[in-house]
């Protein structure tokens, strides 16, 4: 459900597009409340499966060896759930935990546990899972990315920096990882650390790709949301032309980027730079033709320019999608 917020006329409404979600802040008069960040920055690979193996081990003296084959088949059957053109998480889920149930030390199954969870959305039961996981076996590396970004998916970025910073010592080269970083530093406002992480992403990427070797995610991807979580950055420091340079960069790298075509258009309004913000938002009515609040600001734009005509155009094209919105629209309008 969208959280819609009403302020006063005059004001700009900032908003991030997330498939499906919008995450809302208010800006105007020359400045933002806040960082424009939003879930389309946050990269996420699906974790891979816990590893299998269908070969007992073999018997330690004195000790009664793990049954291995119960719980690798156990496991083999639960990936495969997991892994079907359509996958069937239910079944997946009872896999996993029978195979818990068998060996209750072994991380593999609560890992696969926390795989099924992310898979549909369940970050609260992903975070559970994926730090029993990390509890019985610390080196399962596999755990910290799709943790992380459970933990920041549930707001609570303080923790998902620390998950975050402990995957780079394991591993310093990955630039996803610097990319998610910076969103969460966003979000808990330490712009400077955003920025700082936002450039190792992109540094790591280069111009060339021949530093990227991550492979999960198309390299321009990584990079338009690099750059967007760099322009988020300096948008948060008030810093409009460092902000303006890094949102261009985003959305020339990614032209269907709405969110970073969104964001630019509000850091061109807080500069002054209305001609300018207005074809940011053209650009996202293109991409999202049903999304209100581009119409709102695409209004409020033209109203800064003194331009009724083309603001009143805006609200006839926002009544239906949103008539509460376009009222508000329309009583600016007509100060």
């Amino acid at each position: 459900m969208r959280n819609r917020l009403f302020l006063p006329p005059g004001l700009l409404v900032s908003v991030v597009v997330v498939a499906g979600v919008t995450a809302q802040d208010i800006t105007g008069g020359g400045s933002l409340m806040r960082d424009i960040t939003g879930g389309a920055a946050l990269i996420f690979r699906a974790p891979q499966n816990p590893s299998v193996q269908l070969t007992g081990g073999g018997r330690v003296k004195g000790k009664k060896p793990p049954p291995v084959r119960k719980q690798d088949s156990i496991l083999a059957k639960a990936n495969a759930a997991r892994s079907a053109p359509q996958p069937r998480y239910a079944e997946a889920e009872q896999q996993y935990r029978l195979a818990a149930e068998v060996a209750p030390d072994d991380a593999r199954a609560f890992a696969g546990l926390g795989n099924v969870y992310v898979d549909q959305g369940r970050f609260a039961e992903a975070v559970d899972a994926y730090q029993k996981t990390l509890k019985i076996k610390p080196d399962y590396n596999g755990a910290y990315l799709p943790l992380a970004f459970s933990l920041a998916r549930l707001n609570r970025y303080p923790e998902a920096i620390d998950i975050y910073k402990e995957a780079l010592k394991r591993d310093p080269t990955v630039p996803e990882v610097y990319n998610n970083l910076s969103f969460a530093y966003n979000h808990t406002e330490r712009y400077q650390d955003a920025i700082d992480a936002s450039l190792e992403a992109i540094r790591l990427l280069g111009d060339t790709g021949g530093a990227y070797k991550m492979g999960f995610q198309e390299r321009n991807e990584i990079r338009s949301y690099a750059y967007k979580n760099l322009g988020n950055a300096y948008n948060g420091m008030k810093h409009y032309d460092e902000a303006a340079t890094a949102l261009k960069k985003s959305s020339e790298i990614e032209p269907k980027n709405a969110s970073a075509h969104f964001n630019l258009g509000l850091t061109l309004y807080n500069e002054g730079r209305y001609s300018e913000a207005i074809e940011s938002y053209k650009e996202v009515i293109k991409l999202r033709p049903n999304l209100p609040q581009a119409y709102f600001n695409l209004g409020l734009t033209y109203y800064a320019i003194h331009d009724k005509t083309q603001a009143l155009a805006q609200y006839e094209a926002l009544k239906p999608l949103d008539a509460e919105m376009a009222k508000q629209l329309y009583d600016t309008i007509k100060q």
